[in-house]
């Protein structure tokens, strides 16, 4: 395997309905359930938010978004705080902290950033980047951080495992510069153009070829993903997934299907519950009851569907088919 960057922490405070949690211990696959209105999507966003802010500016970041007075949680006059622990695979653990707040009638200001990282178990953490309100430190030299034909096959390959019927992709340009996929039935002598083949089966050929690319994004995080494609495939899904984190992509879901949830493990579930307008966070594998009703046979899906996941049972929407997924692809 290459060399790979683990999440161990996320950390969020008044950013939308997160006035203060802390996700820590994550697991190389999380799968995020709660009802709708929740915060899924709030917390999704807080990755494409520290993207944004990374590879344009902070200022433009929140402006996306509506201005800080819509990113604060409500109430708070903040700052905004994200921290992520993370760690590069058989390196120290790094934390980035970034603290956004406002000033001068409403400016968006950046009020600390810190990349700092331990060099051994004890210790206090060394700075290399250290910047508040626009003046700081950084250090640029620091030494720590510092087969295109067998992909295609193993892409088709879990293509035939995970659709049945479909024996073979093949892709075909046009002159005008397109690419036509067309999907061989073994049922049939001529096969398909993509026009003819169902919403699932091209859904599920997308996220293949998603989650086969030789180069895994560090962090892959998907809204969703159930969206048109049948119950059965729900468990083949979640073993792609967790394939691929197990390569070295980490992987971030959020679902409303029973199905999916089914096909994960207890420490790699949370859900997210929404009171007085806040949002808290539990752990499947620290409740008691979920792990001994889990140790007796019953599927995380079941349990959740019944609302063992207290605060975070599904209700008759969240059970039917919502929007198209999100999928973001990180750092």
């Amino acid at each position: 395997m290459s060399s790979t960057t683990q999440t161990e922490s996320i950390g969020i405070k008044n950013y939308r309905c997160f006035r203060d949690i802390v996700l820590d211990d994550l697991p190389h696959m999380t799968v995020v359930v709660g009802a709708n209105g929740s915060g899924k999507s709030s917390l999704f966003d807080v990755f494409t938010f520290l993207k944004d802010a990374l590879t344009q500016n902070v200022a433009s970041a929140v402006a996306r978004r509506g201005g800080y007075r819509e990113l604060v949680s409500r109430g708070q006059e903040g700052p905004i705080e994200i921290s992520v622990k993370f760690r590069k695979s058989g390196g120290p653990l790094a934390t980035y902290q970034l603290h956004i707040n406002t000033q001068d009638g409403g400016r968006v200001v950046v009020d600390r950033e810190v990349l700092s990282y331990r060099r051994g178990q004890r210790g206090r953490a060394w700075h290399f980047v250290d910047f508040s309100r626009g003046s700081g430190r950084a250090i640029t030299n620091e030494s720590v951080y510092g087969t295109e034909g067998a992909v295609e096959e193993r892409v088709l390959q879990a293509m035939r495992r995970r659709v049945p019927g479909v024996s073979g992709v093949e892709a075909k340009p046009t002159e005008d510069g397109r690419l036509v996929l067309r999907f061989q039935d073994g049922s049939f002598t001529d096969p398909f153009i993509a026009r003819y083949v169902s919403d699932g089966t091209i859904k599920m050929f997308a996220y293949l070829v998603l989650l086969y690319d030789p180069k895994p994004h560090p962090l892959l995080a998907i809204e969703e993903p159930e969206n048109q494609l049948y119950p059965d495939l729900m468990y083949e899904l979640v073993e792609e997934f967790r394939d691929y984190a197990r390569r070295g992509g980490q992987v971030f879901v959020s679902t409303h299907s029973p199905a999916f949830l089914n096909g994960a493990q207890l420490n790699e579930i949370c859900w997210l519950v929404k009171e007085n307008g806040f949002t808290t966070v539990q752990r499947a594998s620290t409740n008691e009851l979920l792990q001994a009703l889990v140790n007796e046979g019953d599927l995380p899906g079941a349990l959740w569907r019944q609302g063992f996941f207290q605060g975070a049972g599904p209700t008759a929407s969240d059970l039917s088919q919502p929007p198209e997924p999100q999928v973001a692809r990180l750092m």
